[in-house]
């Protein structure tokens, strides 16, 4: 097994692009355990298929439904009966699946989960990123086997450690339906992302309000388990006034917000830890963190260091002591005062481990799964990888330094008033001042400006001198030979 999904890994690598966006591969169940579903008449199976295939497919992606069970000598599985866009004839295909036989007239198919996903990975997807959507009432029984819980562990076994597989999400259904043969009370829908391209669709597609349209309840997550563990939610900031610490739009990124003139070498946040690995209880993990800027690195101080019985969807406090490592202009210097007014966004990230982490299956899922599969060992394999001991989360930051306008309106008021003042003293020394002068013994008044230059003339009208000003005191100069020019 291990060996085809390498072959066809390297198919991805060499296949060209499709012309078609996402890829999703439907695999709905008509093997004989199936029998309920289609015999009875209240049976909202088909209904359920056709509604997932309108919901999760947008107008460029590649829509393939195949009914699968277990190939045998006159039996092929799995079977495409469907290969195109949503809409058109999807609904009529998927209506014609009915219970498979091993050969006519003989007994019902068994089922092999593991040959119907890596057919379908190397047949109609042609080794392509897709996503798979299994339909099944979880009993996997190749050649009639009667082991079905081993049987299932096989096929867990393929979705926790085959790398290919990115993602893997399970939708456990309660579906009451009696047959001639048999009875059940619900069933199981698996989809798992093949390739990257495939994970960021399934993670996209979880996270919108379509798929919610058809699984109202909340998908339990396979894999990962060793990422994606927790969530931080900041509640508030302890030791820095003017600052505050939130969650961005998107639900994960941490924003710190910091006012510059009240900077701080570091801020300790109280936040809370929230468990996002549904349907499973952190029984205990270790808290380790770091933070990691352009050029810089610390270790972070957190308290409690430990997470104890913390159940799906619940949070527990957390107190964070991040360091400010980033070379803020002061707000009254030169260097900020283009930044008055503004905002300086340094982005970092968050690396949060938990280490030793040990998962445990919720009680109240647990419960809701032995309902749906009474008597199936179910939540037994249900057990995490040897991977999952540790997980690590990647949360982006981004510190907000906060520039405020009124030293930049002080520093405006003070050149203003410099300049007024300058204006003033120019205007006052450019005024013309009265001076006395004895001009050849007579006494005179002359009248100078500042930056100016007077002549002195004699009583027949002949220049004699001139009273020279310029910042301060006149000066007498050039004065005519035989005449007499002083300043009193």
């Amino acid at each position: 097994m291990q060996k085809l999904f390498w072959l066809v890994g390297l198919t991805v690598a060499l296949c060209a692009q499709s012309a078609f966006g996402v890829n999703h591969a439907i695999l709905v169940q008509n093997s004989g355990w199936m029998e309920p579903f289609y015999t009875d008449g209240a049976s909202q199976l088909k209904p359920l298929v056709a509604a997932t295939a309108e919901r999760i497919a947008t107008g460029s992606d590649r829509v393939m439904v195949l009914s699968f069970n277990q190939t045998s000598e006159r039996n092929v599985s799995p079977t495409l009966v469907y290969d195109g866009r949503a809409g058109g004839d999807l609904g009529a295909s998927i209506s014609k699946i009915e219970i498979a036989f091993k050969q006519p007239g003989k007994a019902m198919a068994d089922t092999d989960f593991n040959e119907a996903v890596s057919k379908t990975i190397s047949g109609p997807l042609k080794g392509q990123p897709g996503i798979l959507w299994i339909f099944t009432n979880n009993k996997n029984s190749p050649n009639n086997s009667a082991e079905t819980a081993s049987k299932n562990r096989e096929f867990y076994s393929l979705i926790h450690r085959e790398p290919s597989i990115k993602r893997s999400l399970a939708f456990p259904l309660t579906m009451p339906v009696k047959g001639k043969t048999y009875a059940a009370n619900g069933l199981m829908v698996y989809a798992l992302a093949y390739g990257d391209e495939a994970d960021r669709a399934l993670k996209a597609l979880v996270a919108s309000k379509r798929l919610r349209e058809v699984f109202t309840q909340q998908p339990a997550q396979l894999k990962p388990l060793d990422r994606e563990s927790v969530r931080l939610l900041p509640k508030s900031v302890i030791n820095a006034p003017n600052t505050s610490a939130s969650l961005g739009g998107d639900g994960r990124t941490l924003l710190l917000d910091i006012d510059a003139s009240h900077q701080t070498n570091a801020v300790q946040i109280v936040a809370q830890v929230e468990n996002m690995f549904y349907p499973f209880e952190i029984q205990a993990a270790q808290l380790r963190a770091d933070v990691h800027g352009t050029g810089w690195s610390n270790n972070l101080a957190l308290s409690p260091r430990t997470i104890n019985s913390l159940a799906p969807g619940a949070v527990s406090d957390v107190t964070i002591s991040l360091p400010v490592r980033a070379d803020f202009p002061n707000p009254w210097s030169l260097k900020a005062l283009t930044e008055f007014g503004r905002q300086i966004v340094v982005p970092a990230k968050v690396v949060l481990r938990l280490e030793g982490q040990q998962l445990v299956v919720d009680r109240a899922f647990q419960e809701r799964l032995t309902k749906i599969f009474p008597g199936d060992p179910l939540p037994d394999v249900f057990v995490p990888p040897a991977s999952a001991a540790v997980s690590t989360v990647e949360l982006p930051l981004l510190i907000r330094v906060n520039y405020p306008l009124y030293p930049l309106l002080a520093a405006i008021g003070l050149l203003f008033g410099a300049a007024g003042l300058l204006t003033y003293l120019l205007v006052r020394a450019r005024k013309p001042v009265s001076y006395e002068l004895r001009v050849n013994g007579l006494l005179r008044r002359i009248s100078v400006g500042a930056f100016a230059e007077v002549p002195v003339f004699s009583p027949e009208g002949k220049q004699i001198a001139t009273i020279t000003r310029r910042g301060g005191a006149p000066t007498v100069a050039q004065v005519a030979k035989g005449h007499s020019v002083e300043l009193i």
